[in-house]
């Protein structure tokens, strides 16, 4: 396979400035939002598990809502898993945003229930607008940008549960700083860095 030695990982900048300026559109949130509400923002397809997550949350407080935004495959799965519940009132299904930032700016906190990642863009863009993320520690991506304490073992259902429920009532517990070497500045840097420029 050859040398790879000079092979390096430059992750996709995350402009801060413009998410900030996106979250000043209006949007219209579910009754009950009143006192916040949790969120989760990915297409529904096997690997980000929103099955798990449904069931974390029926195991917790339940003290505010659920916002799951996002289309696909495993939507109906998950839809009739809320009606087997009873959790109608309680998570809703928003559908496809083309702009999800006041969603997310608004949001109590952000949860991820995934089997396995990239590098997590969603995360990134979530701490960019300081809103508390708790995310299953799988690879590759949440354990790079989140503190230990905002981490669940993959598919541990009474872990997560706990974790959403503690972010529910402590919120200011799961803020983990904006990673700032995100910025497009600083990846312009490190792109002109690899090919030697100054």
């Amino acid at each position: 396979l050859g040398n790879h030695s000079n092979i390096i990982a430059i992750h996709n900048p995350i402009d801060q400035e413009d998410i900030i300026k996106q979250t000043q559109s209006d949007i219209t949130l579910p009754a009950h939002c009143e006192n916040g509400y949790l969120i989760h923002v990915g297409k529904f397809k096997p690997q980000k598990n929103h099955q798990l997550l449904i069931r974390a949350y029926h195991q917790s407080s339940q003290k505010l809502p659920l916002l799951l935004l996002g289309t696909g495959g495993e939507m109906q799965k998950c839809e009739l898993l809320v009606k087997e519940l009873g959790l109608d009132n309680k998570i809703h299904f928003m559908g496809f945003c083309q702009n999800p930032y006041p969603y997310i700016a608004q949001a109590t906190g952000m949860v991820l229930s995934s089997d396995f990642e990239g590098f997590g863009i969603v995360i990134a863009e979530a701490l960019s607008l300081q809103v508390p993320v708790i995310s299953t520690d799988c690879p590759h991506g949440p354990a790079e940008l989140l503190n230990q304490n905002c981490l669940v073992p993959v598919r541990d259902i009474q872990g997560l549960s706990d974790k959403i429920s503690k972010l529910m009532d402590r919120p200011t517990d799961f803020k983990t700083a904006f990673p700032t070497h995100l910025l497009p500045h600083c990846v312009a840097k490190e792109y002109l860095q690899f090919m030697g420029i100054d």
